[in-house]
């Protein structure tokens, strides 16, 4: 799907994905994939995690699942297709007993708290949940701390005004957590071009920042903007084609894990 402001638009299939995309060659520019099932509505969790299972076959990279996670049962389900963390949203408000037992079962790095959030007409911030339609009736800060109660052990911030516009991350929702996050921060919504990701790298409070955007419009942008961010001596994993090469030969033609160094 492509989001703009949570409005959502089909752009194809997941098959559709590895048809149109080197999609082996788009991995090697990601440390970590999220997939997360946006269905309005009844989930059908079999189906997604199907589709799951088949997307860990070709990327061999680590894979954060959401999407309706409001059971044990369905946890483990995403686990077993491949996920190796789980983005959680309204279950935190909704099941906080779940969110702490699903922590304390995979561990608190394996919980990934999704915080969605907009401005109001006052020009404050405020939490949604279930797709952006509910509100939650604290401040960001207050919920962030809430969340690291129940067991979140990473923090995904995503502005719902940013999303799919292009026009780069909201740095300033950072100022109002202060010292309220002490887990590792990942920021998302308004990604356009390489120098937003180097702006959200470099602030001392985020530690990874994700996107859809460059994904739906750009077909060799992950890999480029990677290395962009290297050249401007961002420390992270330096993927090589020629290594690459070298496993896929030794490993078989079905191999679809890259060299790094």
């Amino acid at each position: 799907m492509l989001s703009r402001n949570f409005r959502l638009q089909g752009i194809g299939s997941i098959d559709w994905l590895f048809d149109n995309y080197d999609f082996a060659k788009v991995s090697r520019g990601l440390d970590e994939l999220m997939v997360l099932d946006v269905s309005r509505g009844d989930r059908n969790s079999e189906r997604f995690a199907n589709a799951v299972q088949h997307i860990a076959g070709r990327c061999f990279i680590p894979m954060t699942v959401g999407g309706g996670v409001r059971s044990l049962g369905i946890a483990q389900l995403y686990m077993r297709s491949g996920a190796d963390k789980l983005l959680i949203n309204s279950a935190f408000r909704d099941d906080p007993a779940l969110c702490r037992s699903l922590a304390a079962q995979f561990g608190r790095q394996c919980i990934v708290a999704g915080v969605d959030y907009r401005r109001t007409p006052q020009n404050a911030r405020c939490v949604m949940t279930d797709n952006g339609s509910k509100e939650v009736s604290m401040s960001l800060s207050k919920w962030v701390n809430t969340l690291q109660r129940s067991g979140a052990g990473e923090i995904l911030l995503q502005s719902i005004d940013q999303d799919g516009t292009g026009t780069g991350l909201d740095l300033a929702v950072l100022d109002e957590l202060h010292k309220s996050s002490e887990s590792p921060c990942i920021l998302m919504g308004g990604v356009g071009k390489a120098s937003h990701i180097i702006d959200g790298l470099l602030h001392p409070m985020v530690d990874a920042v994700a996107t859809a955007n460059l994904l739906n419009f750009i077909g060799s942008a992950f890999p480029d903007v990677r290395r962009t961010i290297l050249a401007k001596g961002i420390e992270m994993a330096h993927w090589v084609d020629d290594e690459y090469a070298l496993l896929r030969g030794k490993f078989g033609g079905g191999a679809e894990f890259p060299a790094r160094r």
